[in-house]
């Protein structure tokens, strides 16, 4: 009796290490596909926050030319 009962207790405790490590593995996938799901989105946003950079820079330009250009004629006229 005494050894079935320590085959019964070393499986349980086994199943149980076995448990721990999948779920420990699972957390693994998981916390990862998330980080590399949010260094996607950092990529992504950095390229938009990019792009209306250029943008204002564009607006800016133009707003100056135009501001240049109409003291320029007031001057004029």
């Amino acid at each position: 009796m005494e050894s079935e009962d320590g085959r019964v207790i070393l499986f349980l405790v086994i199943a149980i290490a076995l448990f721990i490590a999948g779920r420990r593995y699972q957390t693994l996938v998981t916390t990862r596909r998330a980080w590399r799901d949010a260094m996607r989105l950092v990529i992504t946003r950095r390229q938009v926050a990019a792009g209306a950079t250029r943008s204002m820079l564009w607006v800016a330009v133009i707003t100056g030319f135009l501001l240049w250009l109409v003291a320029s004629l007031n001057r004029v006229m």
